[in-house]
């Protein structure tokens, strides 16, 4: 394989970066490791004085530097998507058992209630079917019915109750994240 002469600008671009190593350089411009290293020990000598920054405003690089540059950021930016992707999954999983969890409190949270309703509801049921043929009076099935809908109303209550002081927990905690970013 025959090597190309690269100019100082060509390994600039490369030491500026800080990344790699001189064998990886070497590697990627297809030249020798003691090439690099002497254009090395240039550019550490030159870098801290003034007129050489004012003079080297101007870069040119190859098209293979810029290619392996372009492709080494894009593996980098996968990487980093890739991973920004894991995390929102494992966000997203743990947003699932909370929910999952929420409900079964709640189930457990309104347990005698709704078992109270389901009873009273019952008892209506039967009340309305022995006295269906009986002429009787209506107060007693109206109060039952009023205590049903008060008992319903209860338990809708403390179901938005428990879900809104759920909800102001976890807008605090988002509030929280929100400042980390």
């Amino acid at each position: 394989m025959s090597r190309i002469k690269k100019t100082y600008d060509y390994y600039v671009a490369y030491f500026k970066e800080g990344r790699l190593n001189d064998a990886q350089i070497a590697k990627e411009l297809g030249v020798s490791r003691v090439n690099v290293g002497k254009m090395r020990r240039k550019w550490e000598s030159l870098k801290d004085e003034p007129h050489h920054i004012k003079s080297t405003s101007k870069l040119t690089i190859s098209e293979d530097t810029f290619n392996n540059m372009l492709a080494r950021s894009l593996e980098v930016e996968t990487h980093a998507n890739r991973l920004k992707n894991q995390v929102e999954i494992e966000k997203n999983k743990i947003a699932l058992t909370f929910l999952s969890s929420f409900n079964q409190y709640c189930q457990l949270e309104l347990q005698d209630d709704v078992t109270r309703a389901n009873k009273l509801h019952n008892e209506i049921l039967k009340y309305k079917q022995d006295t269906s043929n009986i002429d009787s009076n209506d107060f007693e099935l109206s109060l039952r019915l009023s205590e049903l809908k008060e008992l319903e109303k209860n338990i809708e209550t403390k179901r938005m109750d428990l879900c809104y002081k759920v909800l102001l927990k976890l807008k605090s905690v988002l509030d929280i994240t929100k400042y980390k970013e």
